[in-house]
């Protein structure tokens, strides 16, 4: 929980009724509020890379508006980078959000690994399309344990394969039409015997020879119980007829998962 005290408004615009707009104290209440939860701005500057977020000073910066966007994006429960309106009203639900007790972090996947799930080792060291919400982290740590007690009861049961969540500046991520804002994650595919500390991609060839779908099975139910889901996306006409996954074109060989926003627990604020 932060205890956010604005005297007006910040981010893109202008001041209304005399409310005081882009205060310098304000600013950089906002600036570090954002870094405190794992936010950045990062781009290339003289062949190395610098964080732009933590240069903010006047409040109208792109990067700024930026990620106050991405910030109101993920409250709203979008999938894309296509709304919010840079600009935190005093009293307003972004001022809210920033201060909750459950605000969301953003938090870097690569190497990480818990009860029941482990990122693939292609982004286990690359920090490629590897940022979340904290809200995500906490799903799959949540899914994971529930996963590893129903897993108690499948035989070979390998771990849920964690892969791509979203770019480190969120907005479009490489390779797909959402994933950017932290609320989605592609999950790899559980093997069978001999292949079960392995994640490659099934195809059409290999389905039928090495999908666990007993383990799936548990997966998929302890995600649907433990992710406050929206959706799950996965083709197999099992999974759909036992409601328990969404057809979505091209997810015939990987689980895609988007939650949605908790409940806001409200925090301090003025």
């Amino acid at each position: 929980m932060a205890e956010i005290l604005l005297s007006g408004t910040v981010g893109a615009g202008r001041s209304k009724n005399g409310i005081p707009h882009n205060d310098p104290e304000d600013v950089i209440t906002i600036r570090k509020r954002f870094i405190e939860l794992g936010y950045s701005y990062e781009v290339k500057e003289d062949m190395k890379m610098v964080d732009l977020l933590s240069q903010v000073t006047t409040g109208e910066e792109e990067a700024f508006i930026h990620v106050i966007k991405l910030f109101q994006c993920i409250y709203q429960g979008r999938s894309k980078l296509n709304g919010g309106d840079g600009r935190i009203d005093l009293h307003g639900t972004t001022h809210k959000w920033l201060a909750a007790k459950n605000a969301p972090g953003w938090v870097d996947m690569t190497g990480k690994s818990g009860i029941g799930w482990r990122v693939t080792s292609d982004l286990a060291f690359n920090g490629k399309n590897s940022f979340a919400t904290t809200w995500m982290l906490n799903g799959i740590i949540a899914a994971g344990i529930l996963y590893q007690t129903k897993a108690l009861f499948v035989s070979d049961a390998p771990p849920m394969w964690i892969r791509d969540t979203s770019r480190k500046n969120g907005g479009k991520t490489s390779g797909h039409k959402s994933h950017q804002t932290g609320l989605d994650v592609d999950m790899r595919l559980p093997l069978l015997p001999p292949k079960t500390d392995e994640w490659f991609q099934l195809t059409g060839e290999t389905y039928d020879k090495y999908f666990h779908r007993e383990a799936a099975l548990a997966q998929v139910e302890a995600i649907k119980a433990a992710m406050n889901t929206k959706y799950i996306f996965f083709n197999d006409p099992e999974f759909i007829r036992e409601g328990l996954t969404t057809h979505q074109d091209n997810h015939g060989e990987h689980y895609h998962i988007r939650i949605k926003p908790p409940a806001r627990e409200e925090g301090v604020f003025s």
